[in-house]
């Protein structure tokens, strides 16, 4: 008789953080990354899944702890309910599928590029501070960097750090903080010579979302707008659809990832890797993506140690500003056990028939 049990071991980490992200939704500042990771076992072999939903419900509705609780007691988890949950599970049964099978998730995925351009996010901060960061980062080798910006005073620290940093591709991210009122700011930073804006406008703001597109040429990057491949499909009908920051745990996972890069490509709309802070697991499968057909702008593909101090996973290759793009079988590489039992601080053992 053929052994059809299924185990699954969930467990929430805290791992602690050297660097914040502060941004427009999520101004606090916190030691610690709380994160779900997920072990599925199987009769055929075993593979890693993360969760990477953040630690409070202000990105979206999801966040960590809550994960945690409804992998813990939920067998199947709706990806239109909880995508990041769900996309913890399809990814555990994937990298166990490719062990087994001896396949690289770059080369499943269709990757066409050995290496991608780094890119790094930098979050809400001073001025000073914004511009040691950003010098500390060009000489790690970052040559796109992402600038957190936030009505009022993220204008004038823009065009100081284009002033001050020529060379640095300066992408900004706005997590919908600006208004029809604040237009003219936005516009300000494309005069001073940003290459991208992303998610400037609340998801139901469109007459602004087309004002700004009518006024500029720029890449306009739709990220909290496009939760669903619905979403997408609405915003390119209503011809707002520019570029799209694809973030595969937000989908519900890598399969409807892939499935929206294709109608991308179809569509003609531009594509970047949008980053979750994710551990070094998470991170490897965001390199193979971002090595796909599609992605023509710089992302948010940078290895984990730019905001964990201490990771149970084994972090990407960076080299010269550039990411290698993992081969190894699977999504990553096997945890270290014994970081891993260190940073978990609840677990929930399940078997499933």
């Amino acid at each position: 008789m053929t052994d059809t049990t299924t185990y699954v071991d969930i467990r929430l980490l805290s791992l602690p953080v050297h660097n914040q992200l502060r941004t427009a939704h999520d101004r606090g500042a916190s030691g610690t990354r709380d994160l779900v990771v997920v072990h599925v076992e199987t009769a055929h072999g075993s593979g890693w899944g993360e969760c990477s939903a953040l630690n409070q419900p202000n990105y979206s509705s999801e966040y960590a702890r809550g994960a945690y609780e409804l992998l813990s007691r939920t067998s199947l988890i709706d990806p239109l309910v909880a995508p990041m949950a769900h996309a913890a599970l399809e990814m555990a049964e994937l990298d166990m599928t490719l062990k087994a099978a001896g396949e690289s998730l770059a080369t499943y995925l269709g990757a066409g590029y050995e290496w991608v351009t780094a890119g790094v996010a930098v979050g809400l901060s001073s001025l000073s501070v914004t511009l040691d960061d950003i010098s500390a980062l060009a000489v790690e080798g970052f040559t796109r960097v992402k600038l957190k910006v936030v009505p009022g005073p993220s204008v004038a620290i823009v065009e100081e750090v284009r002033r001050r940093f020529p060379e640095v591709e300066l992408q900004v991210d706005a997590n919908a903080s600006f208004t029809s009122d604040t237009l003219g700011e936005l516009l300000t930073m494309v005069q001073a010579g940003v290459t991208a804006i992303e998610q400037p406008f609340e998801v139901s703001d469109l007459a602004s979302l087309r004002a700004l597109i009518d006024s500029t040429n720029l890449p306009v990057v739709a990220d909290e707008s496009v939760a669903t491949i619905t979403d997408a499909h609405q915003l390119h009908q209503a011809g707002l659809l520019r570029t799209i920051s694809l973030k595969a745990p937000r989908l519900g996972g890598l399969s409807t990832a892939m499935a929206l890069r294709a109608l991308c490509v179809e569509w003609g709309v531009a594509l970047t890797a949008g980053g979750m802070l994710e551990c070094g697991l998470g991170r490897h499968a965001l390199a193979a993506l971002a090595a796909t057909p599609g992605f023509t702008i710089t992302g948010d593909v940078s290895p984990a140690r730019r905001w964990l101090a201490d990771d149970p996973w084994p972090d990407l290759t960076m080299i010269d500003g550039r990411i290698k793009v993992p081969t190894g079988a699977g999504v990553a590489p096997e945890p270290d056990m014994e970081r891993l039992d260190h940073f978990t601080i609840q677990r929930a053992l399940r078997t499933q028939r």
